[in-house]
């Protein structure tokens, strides 16, 4: 009698001891899992070769895999990222992100393209929509966006537009280059003569 007394005693026990645990546990918020690092450099993608031609290469699993203690460190040669466009003159175009703030760099052939760890990306202002050169009014020209595109440094151009630059799809006829653009969303268009000097300032003017 003594032993079938104590069961129910224990069942009831341990009912109260489940009653207070359970709501407790239910109110208790679980850890949320740490975010990703924001500052975390991202490669979103980087292009190698003749960038005027098209001849290039898609070196963007190979930069990325270059990246060391959130820093990038590449030497812009053959030797490293392979010859797509042999025998000439040749670039390198990185596009990368930390916080989600897009960036871009681009060096020449023989250059080092480097992104420090503790270095911020400058916010993309200045967007290159469309860059024609050659003979504007009889339509001889040549689409010239991605060119013009690269050669945008730290929201600003500077360049004078030849037929060195841009090849000569209007022969002996007055080329000029027309730039179509956008600064902070808003469209813009400038133009400079051959051989004259183009440029847009940190303000889009």
């Amino acid at each position: 009698m003594r032993l079938g007394s104590q069961i129910p005693r224990s069942i009831a026990i341990f009912l109260t001891i489940t009653a207070v645990v359970v709501p407790a546990c239910k109110g208790k918020k679980t850890a949320t899992p740490p975010t990703a690092d924001a500052n975390k450099l991202v490669i979103v993608k980087a292009m190698w070769g003749d960038l005027r031609d098209a001849e290039m290469a898609d070196v963007t699993k190979t930069i990325a895999g270059m990246v060391k203690d959130n820093a990038l460190r590449v030497e812009a040669v053959a030797q490293v990222l392979g010859d797509p466009a042999k025998i000439k003159f040749k670039q390198l175009r990185v596009d990368w992100s930390k916080d989600g703030v897009l960036a871009k760099k681009r060096v020449l052939e023989g250059e080092t393209l480097s992104i420090h760890a503790d270095e911020k990306p400058i916010p993309i202002r200045l967007v290159v929509v469309k860059a024609s050169y050659g003979n504007i009014a009889s339509g001889k020209t040549s689409d010239v966006t991605q060119m013009v595109a690269d050669m945008v440094k730290d929201n600003t151009l500077s360049m004078t537009p030849t037929n060195a630059v841009f090849g000569d799809p209007a022969d002996g006829q007055a080329k000029s280059l027309r730039v179509d653009y956008t600064f902070d969303g808003i469209a813009k268009s400038k133009s400079a003569d051959e051989h004259q000097p183009i440029s847009i300032s940190e303000t889009g003017q």
